[in-house]
């Protein structure tokens, strides 16, 4: 629901398709990131410049494991890996779905996606388990 004029989280919607087949995660969080290569030069007859590149998107997501998903995920690719059958070299896609304030939609593609789990979560009596997976995607593009 969007607050006043502004989005919120809850107008947003995560998909990730793997080479495993679309995963299905109850999102809690996603936090994208540009990521980019800078070169400064201050010649000497001349102002400080400064030359920018992008390099890809970061991100974090956090998880609420409501069943084996992402465990079972990333299992099969550590076995897959051990085995010599690496398959999350093959693409990876996550979308990302906003419904905007004034009822439009925007979709934005990260594409070239590497994930990996950083965080399985803390298992803690009586309350949800909140894991991380971050990544890196090699380009955002608006679809």
């Amino acid at each position: 629901m969007a607050y006043g004029p502004n989005t919120t989280g809850d107008n947003i919607f995560v998909n990730v398709d793997t080479p495993y087949g679309p995963q299905r995660f109850k999102v809690a969080s996603f936090h994208p990131k540009p990521k980019y290569d800078s070169v400064s030069v201050t010649p000497l007859n001349s102002e400080h410049e400064e030359w920018i590149a992008p390099r890809g998107w970061e991100f974090d997501m956090e998880v609420i494991r409501t069943d084996a998903t992402a465990d079972a995920f990333f299992a099969q690719w550590e076995a897959d890996y051990y085995n010599g059958a690496p398959a999350m070299t093959q693409p990876t896609t996550i979308t990302e779905t906003i419904k905007e304030t004034d009822g439009s939609t925007t979709v934005m593609k990260y594409t070239g996606v590497v994930l990996k789990l950083t965080d399985p979560g803390k298992r803690e009596n009586g309350k949800p388990i909140t894991m991380t997976i971050s990544g890196t995607a090699k380009r955002r593009l608006k679809s």
